[in-house]
């Protein structure tokens, strides 16, 4: 599965949406087009490899220098990816991130969408009900170590 980029002009704002996996051939040099606002959804990228994973972050450090960087809708693989590795986020924000959602009562999951304002002003995650009984939904992870990118978010390392 290749990485599919689509990079767009709205008003002040560079849209970019990745879609897929992050590897040596994802072409991330598409990104030096961009500069000024831009927002980065990653809702659909899937996973990252090593080579994928330093190439985001030399990526994200070169695009930091010439624009304000937002990171919408981060996927759980680009939630792991930041709360483990230096200098992931650049000098961006994490505005949004889905969590997998898990039902203790019906079994049901979901991925939820939570903006980090919410969590902050909640200090963890706000509460969500399953869809099909009502029930309140947990993270289906640990909550602690999936929101660590908001306790403490990793630092531009020089490369």
């Amino acid at each position: 599965m290749k990485l599919d980029i689509d990079v767009r002009r709205d008003g002040e704002v560079w849209r970019v949406t990745l879609v897929g996996l992050v590897d040596e051939d994802a072409g991330l040099e598409r990104l030096e087009a961009v500069s000024g606002k831009v927002e980065i959804n990653l809702r659909r990228v899937r996973r990252f490899n090593s080579v994928g994973t330093r190439d985001w972050v030399r990526a994200m450090q070169h695009l930091g220098g010439r624009a304000k960087i937002d990171l919408v809708e981060c996927s759980p693989a680009v939630i792991g990816q930041l709360n483990m590795i230096s200098g992931f986020l650049g000098h961006g924000t994490v505005r949004s991130f889905i969590g997998p959602m898990l039902c203790g009562r019906c079994d049901h999951e979901i991925e939820h969408l939570f903006t980090t304002r919410e969590c902050r002003d909640h200090d963890g995650l706000p509460p969500v009900d399953c869809p099909r009984c009502a029930s309140p939904m947990a993270l289906d992870e640990l909550e602690d170590s999936y929101l660590l990118f908001l306790r403490e978010p990793t630092v531009v390392g020089r490369m």
